[in-house]
């Protein structure tokens, strides 16, 4: 049977993986060893990992890297805690490959650990382009550490194939965060109420996680979200999501928090991935910055109004409207998302995320490179000619 470890740092990566995860646990083929660190262990953000324990699985090892998001010195020592501490666990721990998701500080942190003790990287949602964060460059150095690439669009499959990746090691499957939209037994309203309380039957959800190398101000984007929600807080209920623990994070759920306390909004620190999705789903629409408005969202035919840089230069389906982070350009996307015409187009839009089967080919392929001969070749940088000018 084949050793697979998988890495987890974030409620939304967890919530992305977890029917895979589920596929891979229940393999006759296949021991899977899940640990937890970063944001899942940490109380500020809601112990997650409580989380997938209530979903079954058995955690091996909770990881604390003492996150500071106060300035970028302090998410450096977050991520050399992490990288020391998974050096320990896999020097103690052998596996036939790690599994990690993305582009966040701490999952390169664990990249490096399994890359210098040689063991083969399995990396997910590579090639794609977050122009406005860190994550930007995080994901492509994960990359060139991994050996088997799951990609969600055709367009990353080619970006990682420049990147000097071998085609045959990688797979444009899909997003499994699409499939899981349709797949999961979404809560309805009701339900959803029982959990967080009366919601207004309109209402939008809000998630706003900060820009890390833009140099835009926090406070000033912030401020100009609210004073747009402002401008339709007598219409619609707004429920806003605490932010990832990137750089300024604090600042974000700070003052979010005082501007719900003084409008009488909800502020969630944290919702799991049924939670979060089933919210999205009777609402009038996801205002803010996060990825799951371009990837998971357009399954729902739900607008995205997606604010600022930080998923600039990502493929976006038909749901998303773009804008600058001012209050102006923020009220004229809320009033499109409400639009009639729009709304009646987002009944046959196309999400450029989804595949079918995504989470059984994923599984299949994971497999499949598990049991090679190539898992433990040396791996080869692939050259491609250039088109001459």
């Amino acid at each position: 049977m084949k050793k697979l470890a998988y890495i987890t740092g974030s409620r939304a990566e967890y919530g992305i993986m977890k029917r895979l995860l589920k596929k891979i646990d229940g393999s006759d083929e296949i021991e899977l060893t899940l640990v937890a660190t970063g944001m899942q262990v940490d109380s500020k953000y809601g112990n997650t990992y409580k989380v997938i324990e209530e979903d079954g699985f058995k955690i091996d090892k909770l990881i604390d890297i003492k996150i500071d998001n106060s300035n970028n010195s302090k998410v450096l020592d977050s991520m050399s805690i992490c990288q020391s501490e998974f050096g320990k666990y896999f020097e103690e721990n052998k596996f036939d490959a790690v599994m990690i998701l993305g582009d966040r500080y701490e999952i390169l942190s664990v990249a490096i650990a399994a890359a210098i003790h040689n063991i083969p990287l399995i990396h997910l949602h590579g090639g794609e382009k977050t122009l406005g964060n860190y994550d930007e460059f995080i994901r492509h150095a994960i990359t060139k550490m991994s050996k088997l690439h799951l990609v969600s669009t055709e367009e990353y499959r080619r970006r990682v194939i420049q990147m000097g990746e071998y085609p045959t090691s990688v797979f444009d499957i899909g997003a499994l965060g699409a499939e899981n939209t349709l797949m999961l037994n979404l809560l309805q309203l009701e339900e959803l109420e029982k959990r967080f309380g009366k919601i207004n039957e309109r209402y939008y959800v809000v998630l706003f996680h900060p820009e890390t190398i833009t140099g835009v101000s926090v406070e000033a984007q912030i401020n100009a979200l609210t004073d747009a929600v402002d401008t339709f807080k007598n219409e619609y209920e707004f429920i806003f999501i605490g932010s990832n623990s990137d750089t300024s994070a604090d600042i974000i759920s700070n003052m979010l928090k005082s501007y719900t306390e003084k409008n009488n909004f909800k502020f969630l620190t944290s919702a799991r991935p049924e939670e979060y999705l089933s919210l999205i789903k009777h609402s009038s629409g996801l205002i803010g910055n996060s990825s799951s408005g371009l990837i998971e969202v357009p399954s729902l035919k739900i607008p995205t109004i997606n604010i600022g840089d930080r998923q600039k230069g990502r493929v976006r389906g038909e749901n998303v409207i773009d804008v600058a982070a001012s209050s102006e350009e923020i009220i004229e996307a809320i009033k499109k998302s409400k639009n009639t015409e729009f709304l009646e187009m987002l009944k046959n839009s196309i999400n450029p995320y989804y595949q079918k089967n995504v989470m059984e080919e994923g599984y299949r392929i994971i497999l499949e490179f598990l049991n090679s001969n190539s898992i433990n070749e040396i791996k080869d940088f692939y050259d491609f000619k250039m088109e001459e000018n």
